[in-house]
């Protein structure tokens, strides 16, 4: 289908999973939001979406901020007029064992992965309602469904989001604004790499063993959980709302 004439909002787009489905959108026609946390990032995403015959517009933002929600959505429907699409994708993911965890390690990440999916959502539903429908896509993560060693705050921020979905999605159901949740798996990212980097085993190595522990032999890319969101958005797929879209390479298939 063609995304023409409809304006997305992706958080997190300054690069991995989130830069892949701006793209994704942008590619199809839409206009689209980039917002993250770095200017100069969500820039170079925008200027890629430009000079590829795409439209999009770069906004800097603190997701677990309020103020900075209020106005990316704001700035959004008077530059637009519309919004049609959110994915609420940003994240953080320090890996920290409970006991060794501030409490504002913890707060930093709930408001990071959690409270930015209720702080957009609450923001943009007064606008899709008012238009006569929308779609969210949370991006939450297979840690909503079983974990590892040092994520609790991660894998609690994950599962609320599943959580939260449901429940959003029910509260619209009958308005034709859908909500739905992806959940990635080991995805070749920013963030994958990053968490194996003060390890004593050389990089390369570790990602030759994440390639090789995932059922389909090779950890995803970004363009493939990018299509799995595009699916979710797409008016297509209309009768789908507050379920969950595993993509994960049959990793939580595997006993």
């Amino acid at each position: 289908m063609t995304w023409e004439n409809k304006v997305v909002i992706v958080t997190g787009a300054g690069g991995g999973i989130g830069r892949s489905v701006a793209q994704r959108f942008a590619s199809a026609g839409a206009a689209v939001v980039a917002v993250g946390r770095t200017h100069s990032k969500v820039q170079d995403v925008a200027d890629e979406i430009a000079n590829a015959g795409g439209r999009a517009v770069a906004m800097a933002a603190d997701v677990s901020s309020e103020e900075d929600v209020t106005r990316v959505i704001g700035d959004t429907y008077r530059a637009f007029g519309r919004i049609d699409v959110m994915v609420n994708n940003a994240a953080v993911c320090p890996q920290v064992r409970l006991t060794d965890m501030s409490l504002t390690e913890w707060n930093g990440v709930i408001t990071n992965n959690l409270t930015s999916v209720f702080l957009f959502c609450r923001g943009v539903i007064p606008y899709m309602l008012e238009q006569g429908g929308g779609a969210i896509v949370n991006v939450s993560s297979v840690h909503a469904l079983a974990t590892l060693d040092g994520y609790s705050a991660y894998s609690a921020s994950k599962a609320g989001i599943v959580g939260l979905t449901r429940a959003i999605a029910l509260d619209y159901a009958k308005n034709n604004i859908r909500v739905n949740a992806v959940l990635p798996g080991a995805v070749r990212t920013p963030m994958l790499e990053s968490s194996v980097k003060n390890l004593d085993t050389p990089r390369d190595e570790i990602m030759k063993q994440w390639d090789q522990s995932q059922p389909i032999g090779r950890v995803g890319q970004p363009e493939e959980i990018a299509s799995v969101v595009l699916f979710a958005a797409s008016p297509e797929n209309s009768f789908m709302t507050g379920t969950t879209l595993v993509a994960d390479g049959g990793m939580t298939a595997e006993l």
